[in-house]
């Protein structure tokens, strides 16, 4: 009985310490996503992807509350970014960028979690280097009122 006891005080001890290493050990950095500012005169695309940092003894539940307003959050960011002034994208820490979109945030849930936003692979892309998808011819009907094979007709769409 008394071996019994020490054994599961062991495990139950064993068990405590990974889950403290694991909690020092996990990240308080939050990814909201890849936005894309355009330029003024429309022939360039800034990249920007943005995380949240927020308090270690916090991120837990930080990120539950930003996994639960993921598309809001989303919509403030891209909200924001489109009425910044572009000259701001000249700065190379994208300080005020930063600065608005953790106000933008912290307005839009209520509630101040954030302690730091985080701008990294930042790249400047070319308009034209996002083709569009060929838009759909709106009266050729579709393969399955014909009798043509799909496979074969998308074959031929494709070659001129």
């Amino acid at each position: 009985m008394l071996t019994l006891v020490v054994i599961h005080s062991i495990i139950i001890g064993f068990v405590r310490s990974e889950a403290t290493r694991i909690k020092v050990a996990a990240s308080n950095e939050i990814p909201i996503g890849v936005y894309y500012v355009q330029s003024e005169d429309r022939h360039w695309l800034t990249q920007l992807r943005v995380h949240l940092q927020v308090e270690p003894e916090r991120r837990l539940s930080a990120k539950a509350t930003i996994e639960h307003h993921r598309w809001l959050i989303h919509e403030v960011v891209e909200e924001k970014l489109r009425q910044l002034d572009p000259q701001l994208l000249t700065d190379a820490v994208l300080l005020k960028i930063k600065e608005e979109i953790q106000l933008a945030i912290e307005g839009a849930l209520q509630e101040k979690l954030i302690d730091r936003v985080l701008v990294n692979d930042r790249v400047d892309l070319p308009v034209h280097s996002f083709p569009l998808p060929k838009s759909p011819d709106l009266v050729e009907p579709e393969p399955i009122y014909t009798s043509a094979p799909a496979a074969r007709r998308n074959i031929e769409e494709v070659a001129p």
